[in-house]
């Protein structure tokens, strides 16, 4: 999927929200060890649109110009 506008961008947020639901209902029903390996590929797509919609937002060229913090 490649975002391009608003519409796109509001079904890949409708898409997340669909994903967390499920995650929900499995980590409600399955035990711990089921839900870590049942829930990894949703995790993963949640993860992949997450990166589309940074793309299409700009986050990653606005994190370039932030300054850097100092440590002292």
């Amino acid at each position: 999927m490649f975002i391009s506008n608003h519409q796109q961008l509001e079904h890949a947020q409708r898409q997340i929200a669909r994903l967390q639901l499920i995650l929900e209902e499995m980590r409600q029903e399955e035990s711990k060890e089921a839900y870590a390996i049942l829930s990894k590929g949703y995790l993963e797509q949640i993860e992949k649109i997450r990166g589309e919609i940074d793309e299409y937002l700009g986050v990653l060229e606005i994190e370039q110009y932030e300054p850097a913090v100092a440590t002292h």
